[in-house]
């Protein structure tokens, strides 16, 4: 991904987006109909642009943006001379004007439109306002009519989010303007495709990689729908909160700047004197994972780009788009209304046939209720449920035919399943595991691995049906956390977000219990718990059965395994609970113990040397010991990306396949690591200008290979130590066989030899 805060960044980004799309049919009419529509507002007669059939026009045309939600009445916007004298006026004065009068007169106009036009529509159309203004001002307004969007992008490329609307629009598009030049003649193709540049890296680079996406672009016609959970992956209803939505912008509001888990609590606290911890804490989990309005990593928070934009619209349509695709039921109320009102009881019993753990009307009645206080559903005069006109046109965006449990969900006790960030979970979905060709066929191509040594790791993991445990020792830098890293990423390369399938924890010197692990209660305020993303990792692991977590323990021997470890080494034996705290009762949404997850993968890497820990028979017992040292030097991905010349990079390559012989009888070889070292340290040279090629493989060996080379008197580690300086001399590296050398001279004479003297 590139790095959108960078000219050069940000100008391949640029260029890339742009060719992608010349190459799909839909863009070209796109463009097309912008570049059409704009010219025909700017040749419009006075008369002909004030009439009620072009406003009607102006304001329902999708050639700028579609807005997703379908047709806000407009109707008496339409019929309003006001309005249509405020965007005339618009109109004939912006091209003439200059960079500040052009501001001004977007700012006014908006004011003067936007308070006409709360007097006249039901709901604020504020995206099909952003599409009307685009067309009359060009060049002050992308394509991305929805603000969110706009300021997750303009975060992206580093520009401050705090500007209004219209102006967080230029400042994008001078931006662009900074790397790529002007675009020319305002009304111009290049000018209409500038406009939509935005859009386009916004799919690119925001909207895909982004894990709680809800809605994506249609390659095939650039359409952006919405991205639906399986009913199996769903949250299994909403929290009833009282006050409705105004409560939870009250609730969210404290964390606009960034908080800690335990200050946001205290304000929960402080809006409810009443309530309870553990209801405090249930409202805590709802807004993270029913809302999606709230992040949390570690004990920190802060909101969403979703959250932010509820907290300053206060439009119910931030978050609809969550809660359809997000949670269990929503999205079936939803498209059984569309054939037609029903009572409450009718809903409340097609509501219990989404679900089967739903037994009692409480959690379709909570989803009835919030649907009605969102906006979406309403009573007719025959206080019947019918959709309202925002719920017509989110219902309209569902696409797909909502689905249902087809394992009913269970009631069930925080202890047994929580998510990651404490919350109930429930409904159990089977293991999906792929197969072993698919998962060697997943792996990154630049770093490849022997197939046999990708089988062995899968069938070391998976020969117990919940021990799923692998120690992966052998040469340092021979890559042992990437054959992790690969193997977890590789598991779920059928998602677009695979890194959440993984987590790399680097195991710390001095960790002698699990709580540097699996976090512990504050012994200053026992409602307080100090998590950790191995924690919060666990527990997210837990609420989703259906799919392996890969914890990687790198270096896991640095402290003791079977200290640390010692909550999950006895859960994975026994089968029983892991526990994480003895308060009997949650603590800050921490539960005291949770059944160990059998989808978990744990993968911990180990070297062995004098600042290790050897590893207990009662880790060794559980774990499938994985040791490889021989590194094919042939297959190393670096030597097609080098810079290096042709004639160098075979010398480099031989004298590297030749030490590897020479030092591997004694362990003393070196990994893919030592490699990328060598030939950077190589590359660096040669861009300097300053150090001759042979100087510089002689430095490069002797700072990255000798050092590591020690050991007692023997044999083995004379004739490796010969073989050594005798390839060096030949390569006529000076320094390096003249040090290998005296440590050969050390080891004849002294009985030991190490670099290090």
């Amino acid at each position: 991904m590139l790095e959108l805060k960078s000219d050069q960044g940000l100008r391949e980004a640029c260029e890339q987006a742009l060719q992608q799309a010349h190459a799909q049919p839909w863009y070209q009419g796109w463009t097309v109909g912008i570049q059409r529509l704009m010219r025909r507002v700017r040749e419009v007669e006075r008369s002909e642009f004030l009439s009620e059939g072009f406003q009607l026009e102006l304001w329902n045309s999708e050639a700028v943006a579609s807005t997703g939600m379908g047709s806000v009445d407009i109707s008496e916007v339409a019929r309003s001379s006001e309005i249509a004298e405020l965007l005339w006026r618009l109109k004939e004065s912006y091209l003439g004007a200059d960079r500040a009068q052009q501001d001004g007169l977007i700012r006014d106009t908006w004011s003067g439109v936007a308070r006409l036009v709360g007097q006249l529509a039901k709901r604020n159309p504020k995206l099909k306002m952003y599409r009307v203004f685009a067309l009359l001002c060009p060049g002050a307004f992308t394509t991305i009519a929805h603000f969110r969007k706009l300021r997750e992008l303009a975060s992206v490329m580093g520009i401050p989010m705090r500007e209004p609307a219209h102006t967080l629009h230029r400042a994008v598009l001078d931006r662009m303007d900074e790397v790529l030049g002007q675009p020319g003649e305002a009304l111009g193709l290049p000018a209409v495709e500038r406009m939509t540049l935005p859009w386009l890296l916004y799919v690119d680079h925001v909207q895909s990689p982004q894990p709680e996406a809800t809605e994506a672009a249609d390659s095939a016609s650039g359409e952006e729908r919405l991205k639906y959970l399986p009913p199996e992956r769903r949250r299994k209803g909403m929290l009833g909160i009282g006050g409705g939505p105004a409560t939870v912008l009250a609730m969210i509001e404290f964390a606009r700047e960034g908080c800690t888990r335990e200050d946001f609590i205290e304000h929960l606290q402080s809006l409810n004197p009443q309530a309870k911890k553990s209801t405090l804490n249930t409202q805590f989990n709802a807004l993270l994972a029913e809302w999606g309005v709230l992040h949390a990593e570690g004990n920190k928070l802060q909101l969403t780009p979703r959250g932010e934009a509820f907290l300053d619209s206060g439009d119910p349509d931030e978050v609809i788009d969550w809660m359809i695709t997000r949670i269990l039921g929503f999205d079936n109320l939803l498209h059984t209304l569309m054939q037609g009102a029903m009572s409450n009881g009718q809903a409340v019993l097609a509501l219990r046939q989404v679900n089967a753990g739903w037994t009692s009307d409480f959690a379709p009645t909570v989803l009835i209720n919030w649907q009605r206080s969102l906006q979406l559903v309403e009573l007719d005069a025959q206080k019947r449920l019918c959709l309202t006109e925002r719920g017509e046109q989110w219902a309209r965006r569902i696409h797909w035919v909502p689905g249902v449990l087809s394992v009913p969900s269970q009631s069930i006790a925080p202890a047994v399943a929580v998510d990651s960030a404490g919350g109930v979970a429930s409904g159990v979905a089977p293991l999906e595991r792929l197969p072993l060709s698919r998962i060697i066929e997943g792996f990154d191509p630049d770093i490849q691995f022997p197939k046999e040594l990708i089988g062995q790791l899968d069938a070391g993991l998976w020969s117990h049906p919940r021990r799923h445990f692998a120690v992966l020792t052998g040469l340092s830098g021979a890559g042992k956390t990437q054959l992790a890293r690969g193997y977890a990423r590789s598991l779920w390369q059928d998602s677009d977000t695979p890194q959440d399938g993984l987590l790399i924890v680097p195991v710390q010197p001095g960790w002698h219990d699990p709580a540097s692990l699996l976090g512990y209660v504050n012994p200053l305020d026992s409602d307080s718990y100090v998590r950790t993303k191995a924690l919060d990792f666990l527990l997210r692991a837990s609420t989703d059965p259906s799919r392996p977590y890969t914890l990687v323990l790198d270096e896991m021997n640095l402290s003791h395994p079977e200290q640390y470890l010692a909550p999950l080494l006895s859960a994975m034996e026994t089968g029983d609970d892991i526990e994480l705290h003895a308060q009997g009762a949650d603590v800050n949404g921490v539960p005291c113990a949770i059944p160990y997850p059998t989808n978990l993968i744990l993968i911990g890497t180990v070297n062995m040397d004098e600042t290790t820990h050897g590893l207990s028979d009662k880790v060794l017992d559980r774990a499938s010991v994985i040791e490889f040292w021989d590194i094919d030097v042939d297959v190393f991905p670096g030597w097609e990306k080098s810079s290096l010349k042709g004639e160098q990079l075979q010398t480099v390559r031989q004298l590297m396949k030749a030490l590897m012989q020479a030092l591997r009888p004694v362990r003393l070889h070196f990994g893919w690591r030592t490699l990328h070292d060598v030939l950077g340290y190589l590359q660096e040279a040669e861009r300097g200008g300053v150090i001759e090629f042979s100087r510089a493989l002689d430095q490069a060996i002797y700072t990255k290979i000798l050092p590591k080379l020690r050991g007692e008197d023997s044999p083995r580690l004379q004739k490796a130590f010969m073989a050594t300086r005798d390839i060096l001399q030949s390569a006529e590296l000076h320094d390096a066989s003249a040090k290998v050398a005296e440590m050969l001279d050390d080891l004849q004479h002294l009985g030991a030899a190490r670099f290090w003297r």
